[in-house]
């Protein structure tokens, strides 16, 4: 189809889903709302779990640069590939433009010729959906031409000065105006499926004039340079960064839709779990159609991402994103292909479409070896696309607080000062998410979007969350005295999102306990309490801990499952100690520190330091959930290298299992003899089948679980159990 054929569908099917909605529109040409039915293949992004990228960040200094680009070799790559979308550059971060603009530059290499339009039709022709990429607040081009726009720093100094990197401020008018009028001249000039907009955060804290009026007007005073997270002044200028982050992106969403009705638009998700300085939360998700975002981490990271991905995204699937090399900054170096492989089969398990990354060379040329590669890996996932997706099981809900991602630690210190970028929340969070994938735990990482719908889980864990307003409480006690379960640690719940540190904890209710300040020792121990959930220790041998932790007393009726154990000394004495290597425990205590509170029909667990932030502790930190919950809908014996991750697909009268196995050393050593059992909630299964094949598998029935042994794991199994 060509680019202008294209063109036609696409506003064809606009006016569709315009009509669809309600809204009338006016046209001669297009026939009777009441007449209009949308074309089951839209949107493009439903059926395309393959897709690319390939940066194009290139100066044009150098008059070899893009000089070999061949629109027509670029489209037979992606076809090589067999990639079903692909992500064009018509904007980067250096600032140049690809297209004709009146209002930027153009690429010298593109030039009084349109090779954006000749590579989109050559894309379309090969099948291939383009979504066209344009880099906000990182503009190279617009940072060293005008001064106004520029991001500074607090002491007023441009913040990229000598820098490949030119950043510009969101609240600049003059730059929110000219990026938002690229947009319009690409969407006049083209004809696309999607706009990705790129880098849709803030580099760095902005002190320039604009974000300076916008504060005094808004807020009132000058802009804070000290972080204190119970200041209520630097708490609101965070609050004002977040909300202009989202209304810049709003603004550019709306841009394009004012003009591409039927246009996906996506901004860069990748840092949803960046830290408080890119200003990054929930909300920004809404201006959307599905969330994508690129990552260069280990298995872990990917599942903790795409649980996410899939919880947060307006629209599925979400995209699941990694460079084809060792990372951005290498060029050549290209990953092993079983790595590939492993990631794009890990995310069609999750119901995620998987994104290879490549760099053009300076030249414009494309090495025809990475396609090549994609294409063999992209062969193996192919015969599992209709399978993949549905309802995600999440038995255990791991909470995301995009207010909390900072640190007490940093209060007092300069706004510049980066010497104390932890990010305990995160920690918690990660480390709650390692240990319930290593016990084959289904599990979801869950925001503040997800509170109206806590029914779907059987347990809650709040993972040392810094930061809670009004609304997440309410529903969270709501939910637990209903008959819901959550565990929670440390600081959740102390702190409000403005600031305010309360003498007790706003869930203390719940919680069983009163909080009494920290122990001064940095070093501390958990003593067993009538539980067996510590094991292997005891009293006498109790559980060391690298940390403090809250002195808490227990509430009447609570349960103490675990009391505090001191060092003989304190572990900064260095004069008096027990042992010159380590600090054993030597002062037994009565204060409670893990309580179990029963509250209305639910209960919960609270423990005074985070758990699962310490991997020592993640079998102690899933048997603790246990004692709320004793048996989950998964329940699996095979090694830690294999994950699962489970689906109701009700329209197909089925759920549809995956197991991945992903180990550290590659290419995989296949895995024999797993055996999972489940309990799948009022249904009766018929037949257990695997796929795509179609052959049917043993199973018996054992206490009201299915009962089956998987075949041998190579990288992906997926069976599907009938019913």
């Amino acid at each position: 189809m060509s680019a202008k054929a294209c063109g036609d569908e696409l506003t064809r099917r606009s006016f569709m889903q315009l009509a669809a909605a309600g809204v009338v529109v006016a046209s001669t040409v297009v026939q009777p709302a009441s007449a209009l039915t949308p074309p089951p293949d839209w949107p493009w992004y439903k059926r395309a779990y393959r897709r690319n990228v390939i940066d194009m960040h290139i100066m044009d200094w150098n008059p070899e640069f893009l000089s070999k680009f061949n629109p027509l070799v670029y489209a037979e790559r992606l076809a090589t590939a067999k990639a079903q979308s692909a992500v064009l550059y018509a904007h980067s971060h250096v600032g140049l433009c690809y297209f004709p603009t009146k209002l930027g530059k153009t690429h010298a290499a593109y030039e009084g010729k349109d090779l954006l339009a000749r590579t989109i039709d050559a894309l379309h022709k090969n099948e291939i959906a383009v979504v066209l990429y344009m880099s906000l607040i990182h503009d190279t081009w617009a940072y060293r031409n005008h001064e106004d726009w520029k991001i500074r720093r607090a002491d007023g100094a441009g913040a990229s000065e000598g820098g490949r990197y030119g950043i510009c401020c969101p609240n600049a008018i003059g730059y929110r105006d000219y990026i938002a009028g690229l947009a319009q001249e690409v969407c006049d000039q083209y004809e696309f499926q999607g706009m990705r907009f790129d880098m849709t955060f803030w580099p760095r804290v902005c002190y320039c004039a604009h974000c300076a009026k916008r504060f005094a007007d808004e807020v009132g005073g000058e802009l804070p340079k000290t972080i204190n997270w119970e200041d209520p002044t630097w708490v609101a200028f965070q609050r004002k960064r977040e909300a202009w982050l989202v209304e810049f992106a709003k603004h550019m969403t709306e841009t394009v839709r004012a003009k591409k009705p039927f246009a996906s638009v996506e901004h860069q998700s990748s840092t949803f779990l960046a830290n408080w300085r890119l200003g990054v939360t929930e909300p920004l998700a809404a201006q959307n159609d599905f969330l994508q975002g690129d990552f260069y981490g280990d298995a872990l990271q990917g599942s903790l991402i795409r649980k996410l991905l899939y919880n947060l995204s307006p629209n599925l699937p979400y995209g699941f994103e990694t460079s084809v090399m060792l990372n951005l900054q290498n060029h050549t170096a290209l990953k092993p292909e079983a790595l590939l492989e492993a990631k794009a089969a890990a995310s069609i398990a999750d119901g995620g479409a998987f994104i290879f990354i490549d760099a053009i060379d300076p030249a414009g040329t494309i090495n025809p070896a990475t396609y090549e590669t994609m294409g063999r890996v992209f062969e193996k996932t192919i015969p599992f696309e209709q399978h993949a997706g549905g309802e995600l099981v999440q038995d255990v809900a791991v909470y995301l607080s995009t207010e909390s991602k900072f640190d007490f630690a940093q209060n007092g210190k300069h706004v510049e000062d980066y010497s104390a970028e932890g990010v305990p929340h995160l920690d918690a969070l990660i480390g709650a998410c390692r240990a319930l994938r290593a016990n084959h735990v289904p599990y979801g990482v869950i925001t503040k979007k997800d509170l109206a719908r806590l029914h779907r889980h059987k347990l809650l864990v709040l993972p040392n969350v810094l930061k809670m307003d009004e609304e997440e409480i309410a529903a969270i006690k709501a939910w637990v005295e209903s008959g819901g379960y959550f565990y929670a640690s440390r600081d959740t719940s102390l702190v409000n999102k403005m600031g305010t540190r309360n003498d007790n904890f706003l869930l203390s209710e719940c919680f069983g306990v009163v909080n009494g300040g920290t122990t001064p020792e940095r070093v501390t121990y958990i003593a067993p309490k009538e539980t067996d959930a510590f094991a292997p220790y005891t009293a006498a041998s109790p559980l060391m801990l690298p940390t403090a932790q809250r002195q808490i007393t227990a509430r009447d009726g609570a349960t103490v499952l675990g009391t505090l154990t001191l060092p003989y000394t304190n572990p900064d004495n260095g004069e008096q100690y027990a042992s010159i290597h380590s600090n054993p425990p030597g002062i037994a205590t009565d204060k409670p520190c893990v309580v179990m509170n029963r509250v209305g029909k639910g209960a919960v667990i609270y423990a005074a330091e985070a758990l699962e932030n310490h991997e020592h502790c993640g079998d102690i930190f899933v048997r603790l959930l246990r004692l709320l919950a004793p048996k989950f809908t998964v329940e699996a014996q095979a090694p830690v290298c294999v994950e699962f991750t489970l689906f109701n697909q009700p329209e197909r009268k089925r759920y549809v299992l995956s197991a991945v196995s992903f180990q550290k050393e590659l290419p995989n050593i296949p895995v024999n003899g797993v055996r999972v059992s489940l309990q799948l909630p009022d249904i009766s299964v018929k037949r257990v089948v695997q796929l795509p094949d179609g052959d049917e598998l043993p199973m018996t029935i054992e206490n009201g679980r299915a009962q089956i042994s998987l075949p041998t794991i190579g990288t992906l199994v997926m069976i599907a159990m009938e019913y």
